[in-house]
């Protein structure tokens, strides 16, 4: 039950990132939106480091798949917010908002800063450091994962989809 909700969710994402949201939202928004990113980082709170880095592994190479980009790019930097997000999640044990926000912010900032690592290493165009693209795709996508993941992880305990084991750990 839970990999088909993590699949849909997955795709929603996917499907909302290339398709809806660019006609719906004014450019300037939407360029450092990543819903993709987002759904990597709420697997990896929820499953952990491992679930993770599966997730943005899947989620990053469908995602470069359907940009017609370099093929990796996205795959490599969600590999990496997976996996710390997963790893902050055991290290901080996120019972706390202010836990939780850390290892969101964690997950995206080290997600955000390999995919420029990424770029520069393909010689691809990217963003300077202290640019206000790449101050926007963090804080946007770290405020935008922190308020959907407490919202899904809502939707998950009263639809069932979470155990009781779970749901007490603070998630």
């Amino acid at each position: 039950m839970r990999l088909v909700y993590f699949l849909i969710l997955g795709g929603a994402a996917l499907f909302a990132q290339s398709t809806v949201i660019p006609f719906l939202l004014p450019y300037w928004l939407v360029s450092g939106m990543d819903l993709p990113l987002i759904v990597v980082v709420h697997v990896a709170l929820t499953r952990g480091k491992v679930h993770g880095m599966m997730a943005g592994a899947a989620l990053g190479y469908l995602q470069d798949a359907m940009s017609g980009g370099v093929i990796g790019i996205n795959g490599l930097a969600k590999i990496v917010g997976g996996f710390s997000g997963g790893y902050l999640r055991e290290k901080f044990f996120v019972s706390s908002i202010a836990h939780r926000a850390g290892s969101v912010a964690g997950a995206v900032l080290f997600s955000v800063l390999s995919k420029v690592v990424v770029l520069s290493l393909f010689a691809q165009p990217r963003p300077g450091l202290l640019s206000p693209l790449l101050l926007w795709t963090f804080m946007g996508n770290a405020l935008l994962a922190l308020a959907s993941h407490s919202l899904l992880v809502r939707l998950e305990g009263r639809a069932g989809i979470r155990r009781e084991e779970e749901l007490s750990l603070g998630d």
